[in-house]
This record gives C-alpha cells, structure tokens and sequence, in this order.
C-alpha cells in the first residue's frame, strides 16, 4: 500500500510538472516572438536595450502557466518601445499599454452611439460644414466607397460657392488614411503630401483620382467635380478622440495656408501601425512608423489647437456649439483668394 502511495504521488508530481512547463514553454515561445517582432520592426526599435528588456520579460514569465496571464508582461513591453497604439491578441483577450487614453467628453460618447456619419450642412456666410468620420479598412471596394461618398460630400460644398470650410474630426478615430486624404482631394496640392518615418520609408503621393503609398495605389475616385479648393480657407475642429489616421490627414494639411485647428488637444495616436501573426491564435500590432508632411518635418505627438475651445458639443444644432461657433468667427476674417 505504501509503495502504491508512493507511486500515485510520483505520477501526480510528474503530469502535474509535465502540464506546467509544457504550457510555460508556450508562453516563452510566445513572448520571445513578440520580443523579435518589436526588435525588428517597432519604430522605436534602437532606443531600447534589447538583451536587458528581453531578459526582464523572460524573467517575469517564468512563473506564468498560459497565455492569458502574460497581460502585465506584454503591458511592460510596450511601454518599453512607448507604443500605446499597438496591441497583442491571443484568442479572445487583447493586452495593451493603456498610457495616453483620451478623455471622451458625454456629447462626444452620445454621438458616437447615435452613429457618425459624414455630414454636409451649410452655415452663414457661405461657409460649408463638413464632418469626416473614421474609415476602416475592409478591403479596397469599400476603401473606395468611403472616398468617392466624402469627395461627393465635399463637392456638393464646393458647388455652392462656400466661403471657407469647417472641417470636423471630432468623431474621427481613425481607421484608413487614405480614402480620407483622397476624398477632400479638391483642397489639396498634388504630388508627394507626406510619407512616413520608417525602415520602408514609404512616401504618400496623391492625384485628383488616386492615393498610393509609392507605387502602390491604396484608393481610387472618379471627382466628384473639377472645382480648385485651393484657397479656401479651413477650420478643422479637434478633441481627444481624434487620433491616428485623422492625425494623418491633418499632417497632409501641414503647411496649408490658411489652415487652422480648432478646440482641444488630439488623441496622441500619432503612429503608422502594422499587424504581424505570429501562430492561428495570437498576433501583435505594432507601431512602424511616424508621418512627415511634404516638407520632411515629422510629427510623434499630439496635435494642439491654434484656437482653444473647452466645453460641450452640440452636433444636433452646430448654431449653439462654440467649437463651431469659434471657427465660424476666424473664417470670416480670412477670405478666400
């Protein structure tokens, strides 16, 4: 009977070790793959000190038994390489360095909820209104859908002789750059706007019809007309939530004259990202890249307004909100060539 008990205890000692270090060898080989992937392709890559951040991570896993628990590792190593835009995902949990969430003000989270389309109004003055909202990207059909929509919002603007634009990126997240950038073509020199910071270096060329990433065309329009926006003038109205690629289109802007931002600081979420699947169930999303305006001048922080605006938004009566109110008031001082 002893000897029974012996050997039940020995087989329970070895399946449950067994179990414990087939599952920790997982989660090395998981979190060594992330800790490649960052090294080789996070826009931040040379300020870390690789063998010291790999060894800390390796050294607070040891004890982990699965995957779900590596949170607060994965949390430190993108705090290493200071990428709060990136994210891991393995199964159904996502684990990233929460370090510069916006504050969404009530006004915002309700429209938000209501649904943020693009919308076209026009205010006094002849100054058109024309709100962006984020555009993901599902595939090039619908990349050119969402362009070819917001270049016939804006020419339906243009066609009305407007005075200058307020332009809202309040409710603009993010998504895809380019059917954005494309689709206020009208506004916009041609040619080489930006290009991005980055090991592929990829410079941003757009043309009434196109936007493409070097060689690459990323959307396609038919223009919605032929008017020359050149000239007018532009308020573009901000807030927290605005971040990545509104942020993005905003640098395309850089260097517009008569341009200007209205309301309270961007989101900060001011990096190209690239996603990288390391098995069937995890993958990362890593920072790549920082945007350059056409003159070569890069951005890494967040967008501050020229005019600072604090207070509620009134989406449902643009007449009573003071972001729009103040940049009603600057372009009626400015006066388009």
């Amino acid at each position: 009977m002893k000897a029974l008990l012996l050997c039940l205890v020995h087989l329970l000692y070895f399946s449950s070790t067994s179990s414990v270090y087939g599952q920790s060898k997982e989660v090395i080989g998981l979190l060594d793959s992330t800790i490649d992937l960052m090294q080789q392709h996070s826009v931040n890559a040379r300020l870390v000190n690789w063998k010291k951040i790999r060894k800390q991570a390796l050294n607070d896993a040891k004890l982990l038994s699965n995957p779900y628990q590596l949170g607060p590792v994965i949390r430190n190593l993108y705090k290493a390489i200071d990428d709060y835009h990136g994210a891991f995902y393995y199964k159904d949990s996502t684990f990233r360095w929460m370090n510069n969430q916006p504050v969404v003000s009530d006004s915002i989270m309700n429209q938000w909820k209501k649904g943020a389309g693009i919308k076209t109004a026009l205010l006094e003055d002849d100054i058109g209104y024309l709100r962006i909202p984020g555009m993901q990207f599902t595939g090039k059909q619908d990349t050119d859908k969402n362009a070819q929509q917001l270049n016939d919002s804006l020419c339906h603007l243009l066609r009305r002789n407007v005075k200058g634009l307020v332009i809202d990126l309040r409710l603009n997240g993010g998504g895809a750059m380019y059917p954005m950038i494309l689709g206020v073509q009208q506004l916009l020199e041609k040619g080489q706007i930006g290009s991005f910071q980055s090991k592929k270096n990829e410079k941003w060329y757009l043309t009434e019809d196109s936007f493409s990433f070097d060689t690459t065309v990323l959307a396609t329009i038919k223009p919605g007309c032929a008017i020359n926006g050149l000239t007018i003038p532009i308020s573009f109205l901000i807030s927290p939530p605005t971040g990545s690629s509104a942020e993005f289109l905003l640098i395309a802007f850089k260097g517009r004259p008569k341009t200007i931002l209205v309301g309270t600081e961007t989101a900060g979420f001011i990096t190209g990202i690239e996603g990288f699947q390391i098995n069937d169930a995890t993958s990362v999303l890593l920072s790549t890249s920082y945007g350059k305006d056409r003159l070569g001048r890069v951005y890494k922080a967040a967008f501050k307004p020229d005019i600072l605006v604090i207070g509620a938004d009134s989406f449902t009566n643009l007449n009573k909100d003071e972001k729009v109110k103040q940049a009603v008031r600057w372009l009626k001082q400015v006066k388009a060539d």
